[in-house]
């Protein structure tokens, strides 16, 4: 039974509206309003057959003629309209429309605007359909439900068909049981937002671009592609490209599902992987300690020579930021080869008294600089926040870890958001009956502490992934993305610094880390900027006579003119025998000798012994790339006075030298 069409209150229909039910095409008028408001006042019974939509369903507003309407086509149909209802002229148009079923068409529009008395725009259209005929469409539809019913009848291979702006128009029953997704979820949504993961949208959308303007199918491949639950899909997919002489080209993905066999393969793969990872971290480890010497040596050179032209260089002068961003930078270089080397463990954790809203608001620089578009990162501090203790760079690793994988978790999502909350807290909280508590710490009753609160409103987690995620080795991204160790490091951080950590999840709804560190009474320390040089006539003292002995040519010339710059008078060597020769020429030479450890010809500890019994009185400064707890005992066990690591504050050396009076030739 046909639509009646909308009409106004009338009980019989007027001739023209008995002449507009056999008009071949669609008549409507309707109504702007001076305050913008739309109305439908009719709507010939053509609407149903050309939309496919009923005249009741638009009788207050036009949105769903508009809905229907090709993006492609869209902006140029709103232009031509608001153009002829300013300018009231007659309106004369062609577009394209998909109907709620998929049905491409072509319409052509004639519409006249006039001004009523009212001062309301009032709209006289007239609309035909223009694609192919009806005995050609009903053809087709034939066609195409006899290929629906062949396709259908092949269980095993998932078949889908595309049009040219990727949305679906065809989904056989294997593709609904391979993916999820029921025929009627597929059909009209895009492809990108079906089976294809985010890592993969670019390249897809490059592929089949190339294949649509070319007419070169794209080549058959396994791809992992993404089953409606988020879960990863393994097939083999081949593709067919079709073009038609009337219609834009179209494609369709052949996918055989390899799932089980993959299973049987990643079962076979899991411990050769988990055993590639941990012969991984001990080539860290070893890696670690073969470069930190040299890293450390190029971060000393860089730190050192920064600060020396900070004092040459006028604060309001474009300079002093670039030299400023550059010991920034260094630093910043310092920190990760800790990181590193206490990750291996070929270093001890630095612990310091911290203020974390200052490690936060490092840590979100780099998050927000690497998020992707759409995911909105958001900082949160109370006021008077108390210190705690702990190492600066591992606490960076955690607040980094934790970030980083939020954000990948809310990727892709609408109103993608993560939460970086800080707040003073009485106590731990306390996990309910929902909650993991992760750690809990050994804090006495009463202690105050701080509260580190990472939210992301993505997709949560089940609860066996929850109890799962801190496994060293176990993750949830796909294989190549990620090793499994990122939480498991952040879990052993938190643990050897007392901390409380509860984990609030739930599968659909967003993930919530909460850490609980124990305050301390004690003042933050300063900040990292120790780098900054105070002026040389500032740190001018009594001239000391310095014996300085290191292989590095970049560091011996970086310290002579760090020293004789304070006024001190400087001798350096590159060979530590050449250094102990002048030693034995004239014991009462130098006031004081400093002395890389790592050398080739001889250790600084070996040289320290030599040293010793040429002249005991004499104080040694040991320097080091890596300044262990073990060096820093034997150092004490030799007479050396100090143990300074190379990369540290510029300022450092020449101050320790201040610290020690000259002797006297005779003493």
């Amino acid at each position: 039974m046909s639509d009646p069409g909308l009409r106004p209150a009338a009980t019989t229909a007027t001739p023209f509206e008995e002449l507009a039910r056999f008009l071949p095409g669609a008549i409507f008028r309707y109504r702007v309003a001076t305050d913008g408001a739309a109305r439908l006042e009719y709507m010939s019974p053509a609407c149903l057959e050309i939309w496919e939509l009923p005249a009741s369903r638009l009788e207050h507003d036009m949105a769903d003629l508009w809905g229907r309407v090709d993006p492609r086509d869209l902006q140029a149909m709103r232009h031509t309209v608001d153009d002829c209802a300013e300018r009231l002229v007659d309106w004369d148009h062609q577009w394209r429309i998909t109907t709620p079923s998929g049905r491409r068409k072509w319409l052509h529009g004639m519409g006249r605007p006039t001004r009523d008395v009212d001062g309301s725009l009032l709209w006289h259209v007239f609309v035909v359909d223009q694609t192919d005929s009806r005995a050609a469409q009903e053809g087709l539809r034939l066609s195409e439900e006899r290929f629906r019913r062949l396709i259908d009848a092949i269980p095993d291979v998932a078949v889908q068909g595309y049009d040219a702006n990727l949305i679906c128009r065809f989904w056989n029953g294997a593709s609904a049981r391979l993916y999820g997704y029921s025929e009627q979820e597929a059909v009209g949504t895009n492809l990108l937002d079906l089976i294809i993961p985010d890592s993969m949208r670019s390249e897809v959308m490059a592929a089949t671009r190339h294949m649509l303007e070319t007419g070169e199918a794209i080549p058959s491949a396994e791809l992992v592609l993404q089953h409606k639950d988020g879960s990863s899909v393994r097939v083999y997919s081949g593709h067919v490209m079709l073009s038609h002489s009337s219609a834009e080209p179209s494609f369709f993905c052949i996918d055989f599902d390899l799932s089980e066999r993959q299973r049987a393969e990643d079962a076979r793969q899991q411990l050769q992987s988990q055993l590639r990872e941990a012969q991984k971290m001990e080539a860290l480890g070893t890696l670690a300690g073969g470069i930190a010497h040299d890293f450390n040596n190029i971060l000393a050179a860089i730190l050192g020579n920064a600060a020396l032209a900070l004092e040459d260089c006028p604060e309001d002068s474009p300079s002093w930021t670039s030299l400023r961003e550059i010991q920034k930078a260094a630093r910043r270089a310092r920190a990760v080869v800790h990181q590193i080397l206490a990750f291996a463990r070929r270093q001890e954790a630095r612990r310091s008294v911290l203020d974390l809203r200052v490690t936060s608001e490092e840590v979100l620089s780099l998050l927000r600089a690497t998020a992707p578009a759409g995911v909105s990162i958001e900082f949160t501090a109370a006021s008077g926040l108390p210190a705690v203790v702990g190492d600066p760079s591992q606490f960076e690793q955690v607040l980094l870890n934790l970030g980083t994988n939020a954000v990948q978790a809310v990727s892709g999502h609408h109103q993608a958001k993560v939460c970086i909350e800080l707040a003073r807290m009485e106590a731990p909280l306390s996990a309910g009956p929902d909650d993991w508590q992760v750690l809990t710490s050994s804090a006495r009753e009463g202690q105050a502490g701080v509260l580190i609160r990472v939210t992301d409103n993505g997709p949560g987690m089940t609860a066996d992934t929850a109890q799962r995620i801190f496994e060293p080795f176990f993750t949830t991204k796909p294989r190549g993305q990620g090793t499994g160790l990122g939480l498991a490091v952040v879990h052993g951080i938190l643990k050897e610094h007392d901390a409380s950590v509860l984990l609030r999840t739930r599968d659909g709804v967003g993930t919530c880390f909460e850490i609980w560190m124990p305050a301390t009474d004690r003042p933050a320390d300063a900040s990292a900027d120790t780098d900054v040089p105070a002026p040389a006539s500032a740190r001018r003292t009594e001239s000391r006579r310095v014996l300085y002995v290191d292989d590095d040519a970049l560091l011996t010339d970086l310290v002579f003119r760090q020293l004789t710059r304070a006024g001190h008078q400087v001798t350096t060597e590159s060979d530590p025998r050449e250094a102990l020769r002048r030693l034995e020429d004239d014991p009462q030479a130098f006031d004081l000798l400093i002395s890389d450890h790592n050398m080739p010809q001889m250790s600084g500890l070996d040289m320290v012994t030599t040293v010793q019994q040429i002249r005991p009185s004499l104080p040694v400064i040991l320097t080091s790339a890596v300044v262990s707890d073990e060096l820093r005992a034997k150092a004490e066990r030799a007479g050396v006075a100090l143990v300074i690591e190379k990369a540290g504050s510029a300022n450092q050396l020449a101050d320790e030298v201040a610290r020690h009076p000259p002797n006297p030739r005779n003493a």
